[in-house]
């Protein structure tokens, strides 16, 4: 077995083909000249957005990616964009996850807003639905990184 410096002495030879240049590099191999390039990206991108949200369903969770791959070297990761509160909730329903938010009770948002338990509870339910959630954890966690929730009106 030869000792290390004789080892090191010796130059490595990489084996293999030299590593193919990305097709994106380069503005001759993307063809930036072909007019109504950018749109035919742009359909294949929408298409392919449309299919995989077919594909994962309308009760996705909201903030799980809906696809991530790796092609070419490029990562493609789609993630659902979560609606602004105001166009979710309605107001009185943002008035109610708000309170939720700081802690009131069923019993207690019933006292200050001056409607009944069960006017409460109507709300509480619609919320659930409409933010695809089943607990008030789960509601406020679902709010939590939306600023728009507690912005005063």
């Amino acid at each position: 077995m030869p000792n290390d410096s004789t080892a090191a002495s010796i130059p490595r030879v990489r084996r293999g083909l030299p590593e193919p240049e990305p097709p994106w590099r380069g503005p001759e191999k993307l063809g930036a000249d072909e007019p109504g390039r950018d749109e035919l990206v742009q359909h294949l991108v929408r298409a392919l957005v449309r299919r995989v949200g077919e594909l994962s369903g309308p009760h996705r969770a909201a903030r799980k990616p809906l696809l991530d791959m790796t092609e070419l070297g490029i990562r493609c990761l789609l993630l659902p964009i979560a609606p602004k509160v105001d166009q979710v909730l309605s107001p009185r329903e943002r008035e109610i996850a708000r309170m939720v938010g700081l802690g009131y009770t069923n019993r207690s948002i019933a006292a200050v807003l001056d409607i009944s338990l069960y006017t409460v509870s109507a709300h509480m339910r619609r919320i659930f639905t409409k933010l695809g959630v089943g607990s008030r954890a789960a509601m406020v966690a679902a709010l939590s990184d939306n600023p728009d929730l507690y912005v005063a009106e």
